[in-house]
């Protein structure tokens, strides 16, 4: 059996689509990852059996490239039928120029399974999907279209799409139950859930963390660390962890591990301080030394807000790395922070809204070595269940009911 996935991520590939991937691999299947249709070049690699495509677009339309071809040889001409077909004709397709190359490039590998990660390629996965007379997979790894970042244009364009296609789907899935619950709210179908779970690192694995991770910072060995590791982006509320920096105590890092073009402005503001140098900026780390590196920090923060609904609802990866890594969590006080604190005991809640609020909670808790022990012992309890292995094999059952044969871990 073979899969097509399709994952609109340009550069790097999120952890969850790639441990579904392997996961299919290991039952026996042949997974094509098509990752990336804007990516900085084109390039096919083998990842643990996958096979991983990313392309390149170069924002032209193979179909205008077949007028181009029929015309005179002349320039001002192919010139003007060129911002004819973008400006007047385009807008009327449904089609657009991007969809032709995201189809083109996926009908190279036709499938048994259609799989797709995110909302922005469910249409064209649903295409596929029909062309082939193929199962649908999707996989919600957000309410995609409640970002508030994103115009409300594409916002309702979106929501239009997956209502459309979610009910074509064979089987269905996203990240949490209350998303799920939301889901079954609009569709009348509750998703499987799948959680954003970590792989179970090695034991010893964490032997050297504190040391590698405050020697790779450049501060004292015995500095305490509160750490934020993920995306840098604006809506995540950064610049107000960054801010707190100024009221935590001496010998205290915030330390950032990830990358994104919201980190210039989070440096900006940090320059010139007098806390400047409690500010420590990492960069990106490879997937297969975060959790090592995680592991090294006294404290890991959350500072998501409720912004959007997306927000109010999410369950991101750093959550679960932190939890793998043993490390206690400080969070805004959102519905899944909340009801993972009352199940297992992992993060403490909190108003993160202000660099006051955020350091007076990130504070408490740092402070309190009795209740970081309890946290760190009830991590290791919670990582026994909420680990990738478990959700394996929810994916694979999942797999099995929708093919009518069982798929064996």
């Amino acid at each position: 059996m073979h899969v097509l996935m399709l994952v609109p991520d340009c550069q790097m590939i999120d952890r969850r689509v790639l441990q579904q991937a392997r996961t299919l691999v290991g039952a026996g299947v042949r997974v094509t990852l098509l990752a990336g249709f804007e990516c900085a070049k084109a390039e096919e690699y083998d990842w643990e059996g996958v096979r991983i495509v990313r392309t390149q677009f170069d924002w032209d339309d193979t179909r205008l490239r077949r007028i181009r071809a029929r015309l005179p040889d002349n320039d001002t001409l192919k010139m003007v039928v060129n911002r004819i077909w973008m400006k007047f004709i385009i807008r009327g397709l449904s089609i657009k120029p991007y969809d032709t190359f995201v189809l083109a490039q996926a009908e190279r590998f036709p499938a048994d399974v259609v799989h797709v990660h995110d909302l922005p390629l469910l249409k064209h996965g649903a295409i596929l999907a029909r062309r082939w007379s193929v199962p649908l997979v999707f996989d919600a790894h957000e309410i995609y279209y409640e970002q508030e970042t994103l115009p409300p244009r594409v916002r309702r364009r979106l929501a239009r799409e997956e209502a459309r296609h979610v009910p074509a789907t064979s089987l269905f899935m996203t990240v949490n139950g209350a998303i799920a619950d939301h889901y079954k709210t609009l569709y009348g179908k509750r998703p499987l859930v799948l959680m954003n779970c970590a792989d179970p690192p090695p034991i010893g694995f964490d032997a050297t963390s504190r040391a590698d991770l405050r020697a790779m910072a450049g501060v004292p060995a015995d500095a305490q660390v509160i750490l934020y590791q993920g995306w840098i982006s604006a809506e995540r509320n950064l610049t107000t962890l960054v801010r707190a920096a100024e009221f935590l105590p001496a010998n205290t890092y915030l330390l950032m591990i990830g990358y994104g073009v919201h980190e210039a402005d989070l440096r900006a503001i940090v320059e010139g301080r007098p806390w400047a140098d409690k500010v420590k900026f990492l960069g990106r780390v490879e997937p297969d030394r975060i959790l090592a590196l995680t592991a090294g920090a006294d404290v890991g923060v959350i500072p998501y807000q409720p912004i959007d609904l997306n927000h109010t609802l999410c369950s991101p990866n750093k959550f679960f790395e932190y939890v793998q890594s043993g490390v206690p969590i400080v969070a805004h006080d959102l519905v899944f922070f909340r009801e993972m604190g009352e199940r297992y005991g992992v993060v403490v809640v909190g108003d993160l809204s202000t660099p006051e609020g955020m350091a007076k909670a990130i504070n408490k808790l740092a402070a309190d070595k009795e209740t970081l022990a309890r946290m760190r012992a009830a991590c290791a309890k919670a990582a026994e269940e909420l680990n990738w292995d478990v959700e394996a094999r929810k994916l694979l059952k999942g797999y099995g009911e929708m093919l009518g044969r069982p798929m064996k871990f």
